[in-house]
């Protein structure tokens, strides 16, 4: 087996919910373009289960190749510097008499192409954008992702680096090779409108600072193309090793990164696809270059993908018009209105929870695994008070397997515990978001979605949406649904959201292994509430830190094992230890009596079976640091 096919299945092995989620996707055929790039759903579901030993030669080839550019023909396919706000003739007298024709508007189209830059990160720019709209540029979602996400609600924004500064992006409409042009060239990308997810057409779109030297969009071609139809590339190809160096030099010199022009055809027509295929030479770079028609000088497709010497990629202008035509409500929408765009905020009366038995303390099996909810410690008179659809009381919201225990003071939970049976896990769509209000509880204590206006601020599920989705489909549908609740979310700050994938790694490991060995486990998370925690110009006040503690059975000795981890910025454990540079979120495994004493909760029996506790005590009393970083998931004392 070669190193890449090691590698994957290395990853597989330690992220089981990786091959879990590939297998479906296989098994539900929504790997749409296997067979475009040479692959066959049986060889490739072999290789995702380990049980093929051999290379996939018929894929490595080409499948790796997929969201890169190639050179498709060696010889007869030019790629001519522009400079000037025009391409420079070409050597061949044949390819010259065919452009001829269309310079006028090919220097139209290249106007309207720019380099998408990137402000505040180590990549000064990552491919290539064109004004598909008014204020709008288009580029691939794979040039976007480095900078740009989702926000969870139904919108986008730029990411933020681990340093906690925010990412950003411009459009330079020159960048051309040894040029006397002058005037503004470079422009802020100040709004990120859309991006595709991954099963989607690969592109993106970004808004454009408008101070009126942008030049206006041409209209997009209304025809698909046709096999043999003359078109060119405008972009910016860099170096890019994945082609022949030979190649490279012949039709490149040593000039990369600087706006180009290149001629070509389409060699394949999309027929019902969302793309065609065109010969037209691109590296990197030239990813989410424009795609023109030259006799009718209108873009036709937006470049995205190529195979060395197979062909190159393109999405239709029809794809893009369809993706336009669902963000031109969004688009047209002032900002003081956007919210609306969300769907407005839901209630369930007391009626709507009957019959919810919430989390089971015996759920683990034994007498002496049976894990009760922690005990309320300081926050004793704070828990706010559950009043049920039959006048019954409590300090639990109960929901379909998972209860929540909800601070009056703070407006969010105090801490929410659920079971998760590996065995009988659903998988459950998850659907347009809509949160609601829980009235057991008063509605003046539970946040609303103005709270979460603010694009600095997410809105945090404490039990994850996956983590209660079993038992029968009904079942895990409630579960699913339970949890949009408000009483089940904490504000978190987007640079904590964005910046702790070992977090984010440990639930994903926590819920395949349930459903990979057929695990019975019991979670607790919860915020950690200081009086210090920063507050918002609306007087929200954002915890800074969580924690969460895994309960399980030993499979070896039967006993209860527990083990406790806080996402932190240093507050947490700086009393504990100076062995550790502070300023970014990190994952860090913690004694479970740590938790307690930092939450001020009794966790009773989560204390005493605390795995790393036993584990770190003989080095504890030699000096050395009772908390671990969490870089890589085998780092973890299980």
């Amino acid at each position: 087996m070669g190193s890449a096919e090691a590698r994957a299945q290395a990853l597989f092995a330690r992220t089981p919910k990786i091959r879990l989620e590939l297998l479906e996707k296989i098994e539900r055929g929504q790997l749409d373009d296997l067979k475009t790039f040479g692959l066959e759903a049986n060889e490739l579901r072999e290789f995702v289960e380990g049980r093929s030993t051999r290379p996939i030669q018929s894929t490595t080839s080409q499948s790796r190749q997929r969201g890169l550019e190639a050179i498709v023909r060696k010889f007869g396919r030019p790629v001519l510097l522009i400079q000037n706000g025009t391409y420079e003739e070409p050597s061949s007298l044949t390819i010259k008499n065919q452009l001829d024709p269309f310079r006028s508007k090919i220097n139209e189209a290249i106007k309207r192409v720019g380099r998408v830059e990137f402000v505040n990160h180590a990549m000064s720019w990552g491919g290539t954008g064109w004004v598909v709209a008014d204020n709008l540029v288009i580029t691939n979602r794979h040039v976007a992702e480095i900078v740009a996400e989702s926000n969870g609600k139904n919108g986008f924004r730029f990411k933020m680096s681990a340093g906690g500064v925010r990412y950003g992006a411009k459009i330079d409409f020159l960048e051309e090779y040894n040029t006397d042009a002058r005037g503004p060239n470079e422009f802020e990308l100040k709004e990120v409108k859309f991006i595709a997810r991954s099963d989607q057409p690969d592109m993106a779109m970004l808004e454009i600072e408008v101070d009126g030297a942008i030049p206006a969009p041409i209209d997009l071609l209304d025809a698909e193309g046709r096999s043999e139809q003359q078109v060119g590339i405008i972009g910016y190809p860099a170096y890019d090793s994945r082609n022949n160096p030979e190649d490279i030099a012949r039709y490149f010199g040593n000039i990369f990164d600087v706006k180009r022009f290149a001629p070509g055809i389409i060699t394949q027509e999309a027929g019902n696809q969302h793309f065609f295929m065109h010969d037209v030479t691109t590296l990197g770079g030239n990813s989410g270059s424009l795609v023109l028609d030259l006799e009718s000088g209108r873009p036709i497709g937006l470049h995205y993908a190529g195979i060395y010497l197979k062909g190159n990629y393109a999405i239709t202008a029809g794809t893009i018009k369809r993706a336009l035509a669902g963000l031109k409500t969004i688009i047209s929408v002032p900002k003081h209105l956007a919210s609306i765009i969300e769907k407005s905020d839901g209630t369930h009366d007391p009626i709507h929870f009957k019959g919810r038995e919430g989390y089971q303390e015996k759920f683990l099996g034994t007498e002496k695994c049976e894990v009760p909810l922690p005990s309320l410690g300081k926050w004793e008179h704070d828990a706010a008070e559950v009043t049920e659809a039959g006048g019954e009381t409590s300090k639990a919201l109960n929901y379909m397997h998972f209860s929540v225990v909800y601070s009056t003071s703070r407006r969010m939970p105090l801490f929410t515990a659920v079971n998760i049976n590996g065995e009988t896990e659903k998988k459950i769509k998850r659907s347009n978001d809509q949160w609601f209000f829980d009235l057991r509880i008063p509605r003046a204590i539970q946040l609303t979605q103005q709270d979460y206006s603010d694009q600095e601020i997410d809105r945090g599920h404490m039990v994850r949406r996956e983590d209660p989705n079993w038992g029968s489909l009904a079942e895990a549908q409630i579960a699913n649904d339970d949890t949009f609740h408000y009483t089940n979310a904490a504000p978190q700050h987007a640079k904590l959201n964005q910046g702790h994938t070992q977090w984010l790694g440990l639930e994903d490991y926590i819920l395949s292994n349930a459903k990979t060995y057929g695990l019975n486990i019991s979670v607790f998370t919860g915020p950690v509430l200081r009086d210090s925690d920063p507050k918002l110009e609306n007087g929200l006040v954002v915890p800074e830190e969580f924690w969460k503690v895994v309960a399980a059975v030993d499979a070896e000795t039967g006993n209860l094992r527990t083990t406790g981890y806080v996402l932190s910025q240093g507050a947490f454990i700086e009393d504990i230890t100076e062995a550790f540079v502070y300023g970014q979120y990190r994952t860090y495994q913690v004694s479970v009596k740590s938790i307690e004493e930092k939450t001020g909760l009794s966790l009773g029996v989560l204390v005493d079976a605390d795995a790393f506790r036993r584990h770190r005590i003989e080095e504890s009393r030699a000096g050395i640091a009772t908390v671990i970083p969490i870089d890589q998931l085998e780092d973890m004392v299980l």
